[in-house]
């Protein structure tokens, strides 16, 4: 075995049979099943209808009792060559749908009698919220763990999948004394006698007593109470992670009570077999840099080679955008992109040296704007006063006084708003937030990665992959869920070819399957008109696509008459808190190398992607992402099963983690699905919904 672990615990059956009692008949009290996963028997009684119901502990009024085994009986027969060979007898126990669910019913029973919130979910997994002493005079805390059971996911044997869900937060007001300050609309949460209610699926005693339902803080009340969010921690969320888990499965799991209901095998999470692990391609840490030169290092490489592409146009305009009480950070951001700074161990040499960006301040042509809350109108003023030249490259570089991490939904719409009406003049931009500037050599690392970002929209090319250019096409989808506005998820399709270099992209609304099948044909229609034929499409999407996701971009390739050509899905998910990780036990931080990957079964993968690899030293300040989770499929099948395909379309998203060009700092995400997601979060507050033109080619978004 490896020195890597799942957050699993693997158990058996307890019982060998079992009864359950189902109905046709709705009650909320009972577990809802899909009726291609109840027993012949139940369709049989009741006759067919889309979903049945179930008890687990007691016989149901006018109900069918079923007894059947908890594992399958198998059967020894022979085919016409004279082989033997096993086969499953169907009907002989319960399906792996209402075993989990039973199981998810034990375990929340276990838990409600321990006295410990449970979030209701029979069917996935089992949230548990366990107390956390503090002395807040507003809120009570709660660490959050899920219990998810799974049948032979990455083992022989029934799991147990153990994560961390983090921290959450109930008023210590009633939803009674804090209506008048949130809109009824802002509640999702409550907690009423111990228990956790649905707001929208309240039951009419609780309603009637809101002096004792407590809400859950969420990001609506945020906003209606106009807080601010943390900044996010970047700490080890491994240690963390496996230090929770550990403490829980040794408060809550490692004893008889629950092993009656749950029989470990052991408690002790499971190692990962050496057979599922592989790595990706040494090389593929490798980009280009000025001249073809190679570097692994993005801020080494810019400053020993310069950039891979300088921008065409040369005629480059920097003007600032800044309130009056920041002029002075202006001048100052102005010196350091001039002149550099120079530090005792950091320096910074200035735009033209480290990103080879010719440019020049316009003077007097700056934008000094007075209103700090409601700035937008007076600056479209002062720049209608301005003269902009046809054959300059405008670039503005804007000073917010908010930073967008923890400014107010209507701070950050002033930055939307901004961002938007210099595009429509044709304008890209750089903002920078007034109060993380530095008059220190710690603000090298930020100004490396302005300048990086600078040098991209203004159309250069800071790195390229090495890799040989191959007449393939990558195509990303990505989304943002607006909290802010609760529009629905939002989708872009960027285009790529494989050595990383970006094509276009479009926004769309998730519902616009048409309209997105459509960018994506587009794409492959463009690609046809540049290259001789087309060795495979490969389409980046950010989570699982549904069929009715796919099955217009599938008639449209039918309609393109691609041949022969391999189209791969490749769904590529960040792991949250409610995903199978793994902890590297060799190494105090936990996080295992970068480049490796796990097989988790049916084409899934999980693949680590950060800076820590064997060779050198590992910067903390580099942070410790967790791995992201990969599917693969392909309208040919057998091409899943080549290992050597596989491992090349796992290296390719490995690299297209490197062409991440807001910063020097490693993602753990493609660009492919990266990109998409940051232009997915200015999408809607764009009037409109409508990106201009000059930016469908550029990055401006950085």
């Amino acid at each position: 075995m490896s020195n890597l672990s799942f957050n699993i615990l693997t158990f058996n059956h307890p019982e060998e049979k079992y009864t359950f009692y189902f109905t046709n008949k709705e009650r909320s009290d009972l577990c809802r099943v899909f009726h291609t996963l109840v027993p012949d028997e139940v369709v049989q009684q009741f006759g067919e209808q889309e979903h049945y119901y179930v008890s687990f502990n007691s016989p149901l009024e006018n109900g069918i009792e079923v007894v059947k085994d908890s594992s399958p009986t198998y059967e020894t027969l022979t085919n016409d060559e004279g082989e033997e060979y096993r086969n499953k007898v169907e009907g002989t126990c319960f399906s792996t749908s209402v075993l989990k669910r039973y199981y998810n019913f034990q375990i929340q029973q276990y838990f409600k009698q321990q006295g410990v919130l449970v979030k209701p979910n029979f069917i996935s997994d089992i949230e548990i919220w366990i107390p956390v002493n503090t002395s807040d005079s507003t809120y009570n805390f709660f660490e959050k763990f899920t219990l998810k059971v799974q049948f032979a996911t990455v083992t022989r044997d029934l799991e147990l999948l153990i994560t961390y869900a983090g921290k959450s937060k109930i008023f210590k007001q009633s939803v009674a004394e804090l209506m008048s300050e949130i809109p009824q609309t802002a509640f999702n949460w409550i907690v009423y006698d111990n228990e956790l209610f649905k707001n929208d699926e309240t039951p009419d005693h609780v309603r009637r007593d809101l002096s004792n339902a407590y809400p859950v803080w969420n990001f609506e009340i945020r906003d209606a109470l106009n807080q601010t969010t943390p900044a996010p921690d970047r700490g080890n969320k491994y240690k963390k992670y496996k230090d929770n888990i550990e403490g829980f499965i040794s408060e809550y799991l490692d004893n008889p009570e629950f092993k009656k209901v749950i029989p470990l095998n052991s408690t002790l999470l499971t190692k990962v077999d050496n057979k599922r692990i592989g790595q990706v391609s040494e090389k593929s840490n490798l980009l280009l840099f000025g001249e073809k030169r190679p570097h692994s290092v993005p801020r080494k490489g810019m400053e020993d080679h310069g950039p891979y592409g300088l921008p065409d146009r040369r005629n480059i305009h920097l003007f600032f955008i800044v309130h009056n009480s920041h002029t002075d950070k202006a001048k100052k951001l102005h010196e350091y992109f001039d002149k550099g700074l120079y530090g005792e161990r950091y320096t910074f040499k200035g735009l033209q040296d480290f990103a080879k960006i010719e440019y020049h301040v316009i003077p007097n042509f700056s934008v000094v704007f007075s209103d700090l809350e409601n700035p937008v109108d007076e600056i479209k003023r002062e720049l209608e006063k301005r003269t902009f030249e046809d054959d300059v490259n405008y670039m503005a570089v804007y000073i917010s006084p908010f930073d967008k991490e923890k400014s107010t939904r209507k701070q950050k719409g002033v930055y939307y708003k901004v961002k938007e009406h210099l595009l429509k003049k044709n304008i890209t931009s750089q903002v920078i937030a007034a109060n993380k500037f530095q008059e220190n050599e710690y603000y090298v690392f930020s100004l490396n990665n302005i300048a990086t970002a600078m040098l991209a929209k203004l159309e250069g090319e800071p790195w390229r992959l090495d890799r040989k250019l191959k007449n393939e096409l990558i195509i990303g989808v990505g989304a943002f869920k607006h909290r802010d506005t609760d529009v629905q998820y939002i989708g872009s399709a960027f285009s790529f070819q494989n050595n990383g270099s970006f094509n276009h992209f479009e926004c769309f609304r998730n519902h616009q399957t048409t309209e997105l099948a459509g960018s994506i044909l587009q794409a492959v229609k463009d690609f046809y008109s540049y290259n001789s034929g087309i060795k495979r499409l490969i389409i980046h999407f950010y989570k699982q696509i549904s069929q009715e996701e796919l099955q217009p971009i599938e008639d449209g390739l039918n309609e393109l008459d691609l041949g022969d050509t391999p189209v791969f899905i490749v769904t590529i998910n960040k792991t949250v808190s409610r995903d199978i990780v793994a902890f590297d036990n060799s190494w105090d931080d936990l996080m295992p190398l970068s480049g490796k990957f796990i097989n988790i079964g049916w084409n899934r993968y999980l693949l680590f992607n950060n800076t820590r690899y064997s060779t050198q030293f590992y910067s903390n300040a580099d942070g410790f992402p967790f791995p992201i989770k990969v599917k693969i499929s392909c309208n040919d099948p057998e091409q899943t099963k080549d290992i050597k395909v596989v491992r090349e379309l796992l290296d390719q998203i490995y690299q297209f983690s490197r062409m991440y060009w807001k910063s020097m700092r490693q993602q753990n995400l493609p660009v492919t699905i990266k990109y998409p997601e940051m232009v997915a979060e200015m999408f809607p507050h764009f009037d409109g919904n409508e990106i201009p033109d000059f930016g469908k080619d550029k990055l401006w978004f950085l």
